[in-house]
């Protein structure tokens, strides 16, 4: 009998070690793949323990097991999203930046704008026939400088890649931009500038993956 005992105490203690492994797995998979995977990678690995429970293979985890797992999954996805470059950030505290775009002869133009940034991205209001929108569409690479309302430096320069927004906006822009700069707009509008305040232009960061 103690040997039997003595048995299933090992049994036990294998199993318990071998589910945190699944864990362990499934919280480095969870956080190379980011937020939109957790769903899928606990299916996964529920899927997996449950077929080894029915083969006999290792003990079932308790809720408390399970439930401590699930919380270091998202502590490894947090630490994961957080360890991304975010250029723009450093933007965020100042209410212009100075946008540079480039003739096709390669001279530089600066343009003092309102600005949002929007996840990793930064949106912008200007007319879609301006000479800024008209360059960036011949050369889509720009650079962001904080500024004052004058243009004047008041930071260090991003690069960035630009586009001009013709359909849909992006969800969450113009009301972070409207947010942003309440009482302006609301003075160009009573000036007739009817079209401030809607976003045409998006700037991703030239390191964003996928660039």
């Amino acid at each position: 009998m103690r040997g039997r005992r003595t048995a299933r105490v090992g049994f036990a203690r294998a199993g318990t070690a071998l589910g945190w492994g699944s864990l362990g797995a499934t919280a480095t998979g969870a956080a190379a793949f980011g937020a939109v995977a957790i769903g899928a990678v606990a299916i996964g690995a529920l899927a997996i323990r449950s077929l080894a429970v029915k083969r006999g293979k290792i003990g079932r985890l308790s809720i408390d097991e399970l439930e401590v797992g699930s919380l270091r999954v998202r502590e490894l996805v947090v630490e994961e999203q957080r360890s991304f470059p975010r250029p723009f950030e450093a933007l965020d505290t100042h209410n212009y930046v100075n946008l540079t775009t480039f003739r096709k002869s390669g001279e530089v133009v600066h343009t003092t704008i309102w600005f949002v940034r929007v996840g990793d991205y930064v949106y912008a209001t200007t007319p879609p026939n301006s000479g800024k929108m008209k360059r960036i569409r011949n050369n889509p690479r720009v650079v962001l400088t904080p500024s004052n309302a004058r243009g004047r430096p008041r930071g260090e320069s991003v690069e960035g890649i630009a586009r001009v927004i013709d359909g849909a906006v992006p969800e969450g822009a113009e009301a972070a931009l409207r947010d942003k700069y309440r009482v302006g707009l609301a003075l160009f509008r009573l000036f007739g500038a009817s079209n401030v305040g809607h976003v045409t232009l998006e700037v991703r960061p030239i390191d964003t993956k996928g660039a």
